[in-house]
Formats: structure tokens, C-alpha cells, sequence
């Protein structure tokens, strides 16, 4: 999969690989205090971006829209509030956890390490907090109402966006689905079939899959 990195306005290319290889080019060997450090902020990363893209639903969410900066901070690009895969309705998961993510997220491969074990709690924990501020979130959403965004236009999106707040769950009951969420975005065969459809896509019309690096 190749990359491209922009520090500044320079471009370079930097790897062919995944993010599991990316991370050990750029950080050194699996286990070393920079590569260990950047795993953590990327499970703390990825936790924020599990729980907006559970709420938000964000469409287009292949690689080719993710960004991170030098601090493995995850940025999405093509948000839109919109059930993911567009028309493609066989994409389920809530959120992407592709098994280039979950090979940083779930070292063990099958939700056992302590890793995944954090990125969980993180994700419960935030799911949480923001149903305490759904109203606000809510509120915050409806003053796009008459944007035009197509997001808009159908259904009843600030219905379904409430709905996904689940404000008719106790904090035990909103805590289990998230774990079960979690579960079931690992490494799943939609998002595979997704990503390998985007992939595809962007070769045949001649584009590629970037990766961004932000230098302040």
C-alpha cells in the first residue's frame, strides 16, 4: 500500500507497507520505548475516533481518508453523517478496526492483550461521557439541519443520531454494548471487503492511498 509523507510542503515517499510497519520505520523495533510510545497514542487516538464514528457515522472511511500527525493522533477526512459504505449496506461495524489497526490495537490477534484490553475501557469510558452531553452534541448537530448536506435530506438523522446515544440504557447496559461493539469491529471481514473495494477503486481510477504527516 504506498504512502505518501508531507512534512511541510515537501513530498517523499516513505513506505509500501502497513501501519504495523510504518510504526517500527518510524519508531524503531517492536518493544522499544518510541515504538511503545506510539502505540499508546495511538490506542488512546483510536479509542476517540471509535466512539465519533459510532455516534456520527461517518461515510467513506477507507484509508485513503485517515490522517494522523507525527503524534499518532488519527484525523478523518470525508466526514459526512451517514451510514459507513454509503450504498454498500454490507458494511456492519460501527467503526473500522482493520487488521492493519488491530495488528497495533490486539498484538495477541484475538482480544486478549492488555492493549486491547486498554482500548476498550478508553472507548467505554468515552462513550459514557459523551451521553452526558448528548444534548449538547445534539443541539450542536442540528444547527447544520438546513446546510443542504445530503446527510440531511433523508430519514431522520437527528432521530437516529439521538438513537445512537441510547439514552434508554443504564450506564452498565451502555457500557456492555460497547464492549460488544468493540468485539464485533475487530478485524471484520465487512470492513476488509470495504477497504478492498476503496483500494481497488483508487488504483482503477489511477489515484493512490496517502498517509499524511503534520509538522507544527
Amino acid at each position: 500500500m504506498p504512502f505518501l509523507s508531507l512534512p511541510g510542503a515537501e513530498v517523499r515517499w516513505v513506505t509500501d507497507g502497513g501501519l504495523y510497519e510504518i510504526f517500527q520505520q518510524d519508531y524503531g523495533p517492536v518493544g522499544s520505548p518510541s515504538f511503545e510510545a506510539a502505540r499508546q497514542n495511538f490506542i488512546i487516538s483510536s479509542a476517540g475516533y471509535a466512539v465519533a464514528s459510532l455516534l456520527l457515522q461517518p461515510k467513506d472511511r477507507h484509508n485513503g481518508n485517515l490522517l494522523f500527525d507525527k503524534m499518532i493522533l488519527i484525523l478523518v477526512l470525508s466526514w459526512k453523517l451517514h451510514r459507513p459504505g454509503g450504498n454498500m449496506r454490507f458494511e456492519s461495524a460501527h467503526f473500522k478496526l482493520s487488521h492493519e489497526m488491530t495488528q497495533l490495537l490486539d498484538p495477541s490477534g484475538v482480544k486478549k492483550s492488555d492493549s486491547w484490553y486498554q482500548f476498550v475501557s478508553l472507548c467505554v469510558k468515552g462513550c459514557l461521557a459523551a451521553r452526558r452531553y448528548m444534548d449538547g452534541i445534539i443541539n450542536t448537530v442540528l444547527l447544520m439541519i438546513d446546510s443542504g448536506l445530503p446527510c440531511f435530506s433523508r430519514g431522520d438523522p437527528i432521530g437516529n443520531l439521538r438513537k445512537r446515544f441510547h439514552p434508554e440504557m443504564s450506564e452498565r447496559e451502555a457500557a456492555i454494548f460497547m464492549i460488544r461493539t468493540c468485539t464485533d469491529a475487530h478485524n471484520k471481514w465487512t470492513t476488509a471487503c470495504l477497504e478492498g473495494y476503496a483500494l481497488m477503486f483508487l488504483k482503477t481510477n489511477g489515484a493512490l492511498l496517502f498517509r499524511f504527516e503534520l509538522y507544527s
